[in-house]
């Protein structure tokens, strides 16, 4: 028989008169005519629906009768519910998130997940004290940072971050930048998954790479001055990105390119705070490399000349480390109304959702040269018109059509004053990442280790010293992809070619002598790394081939067998895999570092694999699922006298057997690393791709 809200009603009376007199209603005694006034806090606890049962162990009888009339309220995160009767305590931890002390408070959530909870006398908000539930097998906190405290997978993600960072005191956190934080990850549009694991899994993939670079902020020392006075002054930009599109559908997939370069100007604005300032732009050439569900295949390739003068706030800290916040953003393709682009005069189709981005500019030791790697990730939405005007003007939410994921990885240079030709003189080993599109379609992706000698406006390249790398992707159908590799040497005889360096340090190579091919890129104000990008398309007026590359040069020593031993490297790299089964992805290594033990025999690279990609070339695209390195240790084959470094690993796994091979230079000075990656197992899968690294 159905239970009619009538029926309910005794109950309810009877739990709320026996829960009145076991609370101490009743009596005549006094208020407390002195009362202490003490802080509050508040929230709503939310949980994946797998694991609600888990947090309600303690659920009154009272709130689960009324549980049968009341909904639970919806969370913020779609897929979270609200957690009613769980038990919520106040307690301190240390450092590594243990326990310290007793339960300080405690209380119980109501029906639709809120609870409220008065602080102590003398207890007050920090960043080591936390509010938790408990299951049977499961638990979630959040850091008592203000008097709105939400408890979620979220808020248990964020406090898990700043407890594996072994240099932060959790009691000495800036309360107000750890609430900036999690207003800033709340921008995110997140999806529950089934139970908790799988959902702070799919957390580190999606927001991972944000909190880790906000906690790096928070952790940092304060400039007072002295290094943001330091690098004011001109800088040169190379950036290389990669991408993938997908759309909602899967009616087609896009591979996205590009290559930029462009000057830089930073200004000191006092106490750590800078302007960034864009200036001439050399490159900014965008591919999109387009398959629909019938395998029809298509490039799109558009150089811009548009220089887009842009003002953006940066912050640097007392090592130099440069941070740029960039907000959620919304924007609209931009059209010409009834134009080319636009021929049914209705205005852009298309609108995109950034979510927000916290990039760090790594500095190198010598204060001359920054690295970066990042991802970013945007939403596709049909566009809506608002106004009745016949224009579309504004995103509509309920039309959403696809998403954009790009990695960058970018180096910025510092510019020199009076440099000439003899400015870069010497040997320079190299690193370049290169890829071929056609439209076959056949892919051809290779990295190239090489070793060219400048001389005062001749550059040389030896026979044969060059090593190259290629794996050629030709794919049968979108489920089915043939994967083919060689390795081989060029140039088959010695080669020479001339350079010119401006003062500003603007280094060009004329290959063939007469300007028909060319290559321009930047090096450091004093000549110890060089950096190009460059993009060349085939196909008029339709495009059948186009070509990007990414080429980074640093300035080799003599005697340099020993320079690694005991050595560390924080490591950025941008790595291309593809599976014969039309999987591919592009990934990096978070937190990445590699360290050679003190006779630099072996290295060992720890990290975490962060990135995305997809089943098929029209299939969504997805984050890859973040895998911890267990200490992958290679064996390192050879150091040079010259720098030049050759690394090798082998594992087994069932089956499987995949073998790893690093290679490339540690500069001079050793503070930089250039490598190239190429991974290949038994079954036909391959990786391949450059990594930089930082002497930490």
């Amino acid at each position: 028989m159905k239970q009619s809200f009538a029926l309910l009603k005794p109950l309810v009376f009877a739990l709320s008169v026996a829960l009145t007199a076991s609370c101490g209603g009743g009596g005549g005694s006094d208020p407390d005519p002195d009362p202490v006034v003490s802080t509050t806090i508040s929230g709503t606890v939310e949980a994946p629906g797998g694991i609600i049962a888990q947090f309600e162990t303690n659920k009154p009888v009272l709130i689960a009768a009324i549980d049968f009339i009341i909904p639970a309220a919806k969370a913020a995160i779609t897929g979270l519910q609200a957690v009613g009767g769980a038990t919520v305590e106040l307690i301190r931890i240390d450092d590594d998130g243990v326990q310290v002390g007793d339960v300080l408070a405690s209380t119980v959530t109501s029906i639709t997940g809120n609870y409220s909870l008065a602080l102590p006398t003398g207890v007050s908000l920090a960043g080591n004290l936390i509010v938790r539930i408990s299951g049977s097998t499961e638990s979630m906190s959040a850091m008592v940072v203000d008097q709105a405290v939400n408890i979620n997978p979220v808020s248990q993600f964020v406090l898990d971050k700043f407890v594996d960072d072994p240099d932060l005191i959790l009691a000495d956190l800036p309360v107000n930048e750890v609430i900036a934080l999690n207003g800033k990850v709340d921008e995110f549009d997140l999806t529950a998954t089934a139970d908790l694991s799988s959902m702070l899994e799919q957390l580190e993939a999606e927001v991972g790479q944000f909190i880790d670079n906000e906690v790096a902020i928070i952790d940092a020392t304060p400039d007072d001055g002295t290094a943001s006075a330091a690098v004011a002054g001109k800088w040169n930009v190379i950036e290389f990105d990669l991408g993938m599109h997908d759309s909602d559908g899967n009616q087609f997939g896009t591979f996205e390119m590009d290559v930029f370069a462009e000057d830089l100007t930073i200004t000191d604005n006092g106490n750590g705070a800078l302007t960034l300032t864009d200036g001439t732009l050399f490159i900014d050439a965008f591919v999109n490399y387009s398959v629909d569900g019938g395998g029809n295949t298509s490039i799109f390739h558009e150089i811009s000349i548009v220089n887009e003068v842009e003002d953006t706030p940066a912050t640097i800290n007392a090592d130099g480390g440069i941070s740029i916040s960039i907000p959620f953003e919304e924007e609209l393709e931009t059209v010409d109304i009834g134009g080319a682009n636009d021929m049914e005069g209705d205005g852009p189709n298309f609108g995109w959702r950034y979510a927000p981005v916290t990039l760090l500019l790594n500095p190198v030791a010598n204060d001359n040269t920054y690295v970066l790697n990042n991802i970013e990730a945007g939403v596709r939405y049909e566009t809506t018109d608002t106004n009745g005007d016949g224009i579309n003007d504004a995103i509509d939410p309920n039309a959403r059509s696809g998403d954009e994921v790009s990695m960058q990885l970018l180096l910025v240079l510092k510019q020199g004053s009076n440099m000439t030709s003899s400015s870069i003189d010497g040997d320079f080993g190299w690193v370049a990442l290169n890829f071929n599109l056609d439209t076959a379609p056949v892919g051809i992706i290779d990295s190239t280790v090489g070793i060219t000698n400048f001389n005062a406006g001749t550059a040389t390249v030896e026979a044969n010293v060059q090593d190259v790398q290629e794996i050629t992707r030709t794919p049968a159908n979108p489920s089915n992809v043939t994967l083919t590799a060689s390795q081989f040497t060029e140039p088959d005889a010695t080669s020479t070619f001339p350079y010119t360096v401006t003062p500003t340090g603007l280094v060009t190579f004329d290959f063939e002598g007469d300007s028909s091919d060319v290559l321009e890129g930047f090096a450091n104000d004093d000549g110890s790394v060089i950096a190009f990008v460059n993009s060349k398309a085939m196909g008029e007026p339709v495009r059948t081939n186009v070509n990007n590359e990414m080429l980074v040069f640093v300035k080799l020593g003599a005697s340099m067998t020993t320079s690694l031993d005991g050595a560390s490297y924080d490591l950025y790299p941008m790595v291309y895999g593809a599976g014969t089964d039309g999987f591919s992805e592009i990934s990096t290594l978070a937190n990445g570092t590699v360290t050679f033990n003190n006779d630099t025999s072996t290295a060992t690279v720890d990290g975490t694999d962060r990135g995305f990609g997809r089943g098929t070339d029209v299939s969504e695209v997805e984050s890859i699922t973040p895998e911890d390195l267990a200490a992958e240790v290679y064996t390192v084959d050879s150091v040079a006298a010259n720098g030049a470094v050759t690394l090798s690993r082998t594992e087994t796994n069932g089956n499987e057997v995949l073998t790893q091979s690093i290679k490339g230079f540690v500069s001079a000075d050793s503070n930089l690393l250039i490598m190239r990656v190429y991974n290949s197992d038994n079954i036909g899968d391959k990786d391949i791709g450059i990594v930089i690294g930082v002497k930490k």
